[in-house]
């Protein structure tokens, strides 16, 4: 059955706002935490920045394309200025908590596409040193509807 890009960024949206904390960002994905007054603690944005047939894989417009998705997760912890290292930490436990719910085994998430984790692409203290902004992706494979 085939899923849309946007039923999967909402998929996995809706997995991480139910965690105790976080709250979806207001900003969309490309551009949550370029502006400082916007960026708040353990707010996210998930976006789909990528979607690429899968290599050698027939696509006829009555069945489909199967293909491969990139799902972006940015997410943002507050750096206390006199206890900088276990902010660190929490951002790290942040990272699991987000990672632990898009990878839960829900009907919702895998009812028809196949999701996974691809890995940790930044963590990084902004230039001011008042936020710890992560990135995290996934990536889905499904299919996507051609008719």
């Amino acid at each position: 059955m085939p899923a849309t890009v946007k039923s999967l960024r909402q998929r996995v949206e809706t997995a991480i706002d139910a965690v105790t904390g976080f709250s979806v960002a207001k900003h969309p994905y490309n551009v949550f935490g370029r502006d400082p007054s916007s960026v708040l603690h353990k707010r996210f944005a998930v976006g789909v920045p990528r979607t690429e047939p899968v290599p050698n894989r027939r696509q006829r417009k009555t069945d489909g394309a199967v293909c491969q998705t990139l799902i972006g997760v940015t997410y943002c912890i507050r750096v206390r200025p006199k206890d900088q290292v276990a902010s660190y930490d929490e951002g790290l436990d942040a990272e699991a908590e987000i990672i632990k719910a898009v990878m839960a085994n829900t009907s919702t998430l895998a009812a028809d596409a196949s999701i996974t984790f691809a890995g940790v692409v930044g963590r990084e203290v902004d230039p001011v040193g008042e936020w710890i902004i992560g990135d995290i992706e996934f990536t889905a494979l499904h299919v996507l509807d051609l008719d």
